[in-house]
């Protein structure tokens, strides 16, 4: 059965700040709370490069010292240096690594777009001030920024997120066809798609833990929670930069958001555990490559369908805060509370 409708055949291509006005009694209290959360990106990649004072010994020793755990998991997990050279720092590898030509020509290309990152540093700032207040327990999050020559979009490690600028680049970049990344991913490879990537990117390395049931249902769900956070962080962020989606993609979601859900209940899909199957609902694509889901369809369908459970979950249970939203792990009761009838 053709749940699906469409007036457009053509096939889509595609995969993270409106604040109240408060009564301040005394602004001598709210300004230093601003400036204790004012975000500054370390520019890692920068201070790696600089050659100033010479690639020596107490180079390495001082980025080591300064950047800890970011500094030894760059160098033997994202490069792959051997662990062997810890002893010195990794002062060989990494001066392998910032002298290759091809990673320096990179790296004065990520300097050519990204001279600074202050834009990003302002709205990460009101980001992380939405974040503090919800969830007031919350350890301070440092971000770092990085190039791998094409590795890595973002790495999480507890309290610090790290962000591959040379993975926004741009959708006209030319290496990015010759690395034979699929033509989908073109538009997502651009600075716009940063911001709201790097706050999901905060969410999974916070929660992701908590997915330990395998049921098509939890994936859906917890993926829209990922969306919901990243949404409440960033209030002013298009929907297609949440999603990862075009307009015209979004705009498929939104008018086939009943046959989504008629779909995923004729194909007994909410309970199943066969997650081969069952992810190419969630993966990225050009669109959802599943039986009976159009060509012309949006990507990740299940992730869509996930946060408008999220969506009408939140409206339906207004006492609920983001962070108990976020802890809560009782799949069937979320699905059920959420009232969820599109």
């Amino acid at each position: 059965m053709d749940l699906f409708k469409g007036k457009n055949k053509q096939l889509s291509l595609f995969s993270f700040f409106i604040m109240g006005m408060f009564v301040v009694i005394s602004s001598c209290n709210l300004f230093p709370k601003k400036e204790a959360n004012r975000v500054q990106i370390q520019r890692f990649e920068q201070e790696l490069f600089d050659s100033t004072n010479g690639l020596n010994k107490e180079h390495f020793n001082k980025l080591a010292l300064k950047y800890g755990l970011f500094y030894r998991s760059f160098c033997t997990d994202l490069i792959n240096i051997p662990h062997d050279e810890i002893s010195d720092n990794f002062q060989r590898g990494l001066t392998a690594f910032v002298t290759y030509p091809t990673i320096s020509q990179l790296k004065h290309e990520v300097d050519s777009v990204f001279p600074d990152l202050s834009n990003e540093e302002e709205e990460l700032t009101k980001a992380m001030e939405i974040y503090y207040d919800e969830f007031p327990k919350a350890n301070k999050v440092k971000f770092v920024s990085f190039l791998t020559e094409f590795g890595y979009a973002h790495v999480t490690y507890d309290t610090i997120i790290g962000i591959g600028l040379d993975m926004y680049l741009g959708d006209k970049y030319a290496l990015y066809p010759a690395l034979e990344f699929p033509e989908f991913m073109y538009m997502k490879l651009r600075r716009e798609y940063m911001l709201a990537n790097t706050i999901k990117a905060l969410a999974i390395g916070k929660f992701e833990s908590q997915l330990t049931d395998k049921r098509f249902l939890a994936m859906m769900i917890f993926e829209g929670k990922l969306k919901y956070f990243t949404k409440k962080l960033l209030p002013n962020v298009h929907d297609s930069l949440i999603f990862g989606y075009s307009q015209k993609q979004l705009d498929w979601c939104k008018e086939n958001e009943s046959m989504i859900w008629a779909h995923f209940i004729q194909e007994k899909l909410l309970f199943s555990q066969d997650i081969p199957q069952y992810m190419r609902y969630f993966n990225d694509g050009p669109f959802t490559s599943a039986p009976g889901v159009p060509a012309e369809s949006s990507p990740a369908i299940g992730v869509y369908a996930g946060y408008k459970i999220i969506e009408a979950y939140m409206e339906n249970e207004p006492n609920i805060s983001l962070e108990a939203l976020m802890l809560n792990k009782n799949w069937d009761e979320i699905l059920k509370l959420s009232k969820y009838r599109p």
